[in-house]
Protein backbone atom coordinates (compact mmCIF):
# COMPACT_ATOMS: atom_id res chain seq x y z
CA UNK A 1 0.00 0.00 0.00
CA UNK A 2 1.20 3.49 -0.73
CA UNK A 3 0.05 6.97 0.12
CA UNK A 4 1.37 10.34 -0.96
CA UNK A 5 2.19 12.93 1.71
CA UNK A 6 3.59 16.31 0.54
CA UNK A 7 5.71 14.79 -2.22
CA UNK A 8 6.72 11.77 -0.14
CA UNK A 9 5.43 8.31 -0.96
CA UNK A 10 4.74 5.88 1.88
CA UNK A 11 5.49 2.32 0.86
CA UNK A 12 4.46 -0.70 2.92
CA UNK A 13 7.23 -3.30 2.93
CA UNK A 14 5.79 -6.22 4.90
CA UNK A 15 5.09 -4.85 8.39
CA UNK A 16 7.27 -1.77 7.92
CA UNK A 17 6.51 1.54 6.22
CA UNK A 18 9.17 3.27 4.11
CA UNK A 19 9.09 6.80 2.74
CA UNK A 20 10.36 7.64 -0.74
CA UNK A 21 10.71 11.27 -1.82
CA UNK A 22 12.45 10.80 -5.15
CA UNK A 23 12.64 8.44 -8.08
CA UNK A 24 15.83 6.74 -6.87
CA UNK A 25 14.35 6.13 -3.43
CA UNK A 26 11.19 4.69 -4.97
CA UNK A 27 13.35 2.43 -7.13
CA UNK A 28 15.35 1.16 -4.17
CA UNK A 29 12.26 0.67 -2.01
CA UNK A 30 10.01 -1.01 -4.57
CA UNK A 31 12.19 -2.66 -7.22
CA UNK A 32 12.15 -6.10 -5.60
CA UNK A 33 8.39 -5.92 -5.04
CA UNK A 34 7.78 -4.99 -8.69
CA UNK A 35 9.97 -7.86 -9.90
CA UNK A 36 8.06 -10.25 -7.61
CA UNK A 37 4.74 -8.92 -8.90
CA UNK A 38 5.79 -9.40 -12.53
CA UNK A 39 7.16 -12.87 -11.73
CA UNK A 40 3.93 -13.96 -10.07
CA UNK A 41 1.98 -12.90 -13.17
CA UNK A 42 4.37 -14.15 -15.88
CA UNK A 43 6.08 -17.08 -14.16
CA UNK A 44 9.41 -16.04 -15.69
CA UNK A 45 12.33 -14.49 -13.79
CA UNK A 46 13.83 -13.08 -16.98
CA UNK A 47 10.55 -11.52 -18.13
CA UNK A 48 9.87 -10.16 -14.64
CA UNK A 49 13.24 -8.38 -14.49
CA UNK A 50 12.79 -6.93 -17.95
CA UNK A 51 9.20 -5.82 -17.35
CA UNK A 52 10.07 -4.21 -14.04
CA UNK A 53 13.03 -2.40 -15.55
CA UNK A 54 10.96 -1.16 -18.51
CA UNK A 55 8.27 0.17 -16.16
CA UNK A 56 10.79 2.13 -14.11
CA UNK A 57 12.31 3.53 -17.32
CA UNK A 58 8.85 4.62 -18.49
CA UNK A 59 8.05 6.19 -15.11
CA UNK A 60 11.22 8.27 -14.77
CA UNK A 61 10.50 10.97 -17.40
CA UNK A 62 6.94 11.38 -16.06
CA UNK A 63 7.99 11.51 -12.40
CA UNK A 64 6.83 15.06 -11.69
CA UNK A 65 3.47 14.71 -13.43
CA UNK A 66 2.10 11.59 -11.72
CA UNK A 67 0.12 11.97 -8.49
CA UNK A 68 0.76 8.45 -7.20
CA UNK A 69 3.94 7.04 -8.79
CA UNK A 70 3.77 3.73 -6.93
CA UNK A 71 0.22 3.03 -8.12
CA UNK A 72 1.25 4.06 -11.65
CA UNK A 73 4.27 1.74 -11.46
CA UNK A 74 2.21 -1.15 -10.12
CA UNK A 75 -0.41 -0.71 -12.87
CA UNK A 76 2.38 -0.55 -15.48
CA UNK A 77 3.91 -3.80 -14.23
CA UNK A 78 0.53 -5.56 -14.31
CA UNK A 79 -0.29 -4.25 -17.81
CA UNK A 80 3.11 -5.13 -19.26
CA UNK A 81 3.03 -8.56 -17.65
CA UNK A 82 -0.37 -9.26 -19.18
CA UNK A 83 0.87 -8.00 -22.56
CA UNK A 84 3.85 -10.34 -22.28
CA UNK A 85 1.52 -13.29 -21.67
CA UNK A 86 -0.67 -12.29 -24.64
CA UNK A 87 2.40 -12.19 -26.90
CA UNK A 88 3.47 -15.63 -25.70
CA UNK A 89 -0.01 -17.00 -26.32
CA UNK A 90 -0.01 -15.52 -29.83
CA UNK A 91 3.35 -17.11 -30.61
CA UNK A 92 2.25 -20.46 -29.21
CA UNK A 93 -0.98 -20.40 -31.22
CA UNK A 94 0.71 -19.36 -34.45
CA UNK A 95 0.70 -22.08 -37.06
CA UNK A 96 3.93 -24.00 -37.39
CA UNK A 97 6.07 -23.45 -40.44
CA UNK A 98 4.87 -25.72 -43.20
CA UNK A 99 7.32 -28.43 -44.16
CA UNK A 100 9.71 -27.47 -46.91
CA UNK A 101 8.61 -28.46 -50.37
CA UNK A 102 10.72 -31.28 -51.74
CA UNK A 103 11.92 -30.52 -55.26
CA UNK A 104 13.69 -32.81 -57.68
CA UNK A 105 17.45 -32.67 -57.27
CA UNK A 106 18.00 -30.49 -60.39
CA UNK A 107 15.63 -27.81 -59.08
CA UNK A 108 17.28 -27.84 -55.65
CA UNK A 109 20.67 -27.25 -57.28
CA UNK A 110 19.26 -24.46 -59.45
CA UNK A 111 17.59 -22.82 -56.47
CA UNK A 112 20.85 -22.99 -54.47
CA UNK A 113 22.69 -21.19 -57.30
CA UNK A 114 19.90 -18.60 -57.71
CA UNK A 115 20.08 -17.78 -54.01
CA UNK A 116 23.81 -17.06 -54.38
CA UNK A 117 23.22 -14.44 -57.08
CA UNK A 118 23.42 -10.76 -56.17
CA UNK A 119 20.03 -9.45 -55.02
CA UNK A 120 19.23 -7.34 -58.08
CA UNK A 121 20.05 -10.15 -60.54
CA UNK A 122 18.06 -12.65 -58.50
CA UNK A 123 15.09 -10.26 -58.29
CA UNK A 124 15.13 -9.62 -62.04
CA UNK A 125 15.29 -13.36 -62.82
CA UNK A 126 12.47 -14.23 -60.42
CA UNK A 127 10.23 -11.45 -61.73
CA UNK A 128 10.92 -12.42 -65.34
CA UNK A 129 10.79 -16.22 -65.14
CA UNK A 130 8.58 -16.89 -62.14
CA UNK A 131 6.01 -14.09 -62.57
CA UNK A 132 6.52 -13.94 -66.34
CA UNK A 133 6.72 -10.14 -66.29
CA UNK A 134 7.98 -8.16 -69.29
CA UNK A 135 11.18 -6.13 -69.03
CA UNK A 136 9.34 -2.78 -68.85
CA UNK A 137 7.23 -3.87 -65.89
CA UNK A 138 10.29 -5.27 -64.10
CA UNK A 139 12.04 -1.94 -64.66
CA UNK A 140 9.11 -0.13 -63.07
CA UNK A 141 9.02 -2.47 -60.07
CA UNK A 142 12.77 -2.27 -59.54
CA UNK A 143 12.83 1.50 -60.19
CA UNK A 144 15.47 1.23 -62.88
CA UNK A 145 15.74 1.49 -66.68
CA UNK A 146 14.71 -1.36 -69.03
CA UNK A 147 18.29 -1.56 -70.30
CA UNK A 148 19.50 -2.22 -66.76
CA UNK A 149 16.93 -5.01 -66.38
CA UNK A 150 18.11 -6.59 -69.64
CA UNK A 151 21.68 -6.44 -68.38
CA UNK A 152 20.71 -7.97 -65.01
CA UNK A 153 18.84 -10.79 -66.75
CA UNK A 154 21.73 -11.46 -69.13
CA UNK A 155 24.35 -11.53 -66.35
CA UNK A 156 22.10 -13.66 -64.12
CA UNK A 157 21.57 -16.22 -66.91
CA UNK A 158 25.32 -16.29 -67.63
CA UNK A 159 26.12 -16.97 -63.98
CA UNK A 160 23.51 -19.73 -63.86
CA UNK A 161 24.88 -21.28 -67.05
CA UNK A 162 28.45 -21.25 -65.69
CA UNK A 163 27.61 -22.68 -62.28
CA UNK A 164 25.13 -25.32 -63.45
CA UNK A 165 27.39 -26.91 -66.08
Amino acid sequence: MAASTKGAILIRMGDEMTTATGFEELYRASHAAMVRLAYLITGSHHAAEEISHDCFVALQPRWGTIDNPLAYLRRSVVNRSRSHLRRLRTVRNAPAEPPAIAFPEEIDETWRVIQQLPERRRTALVLHYYLDLPVNEIATLMKTRPGTVKSLLHRGRETLREKLQ
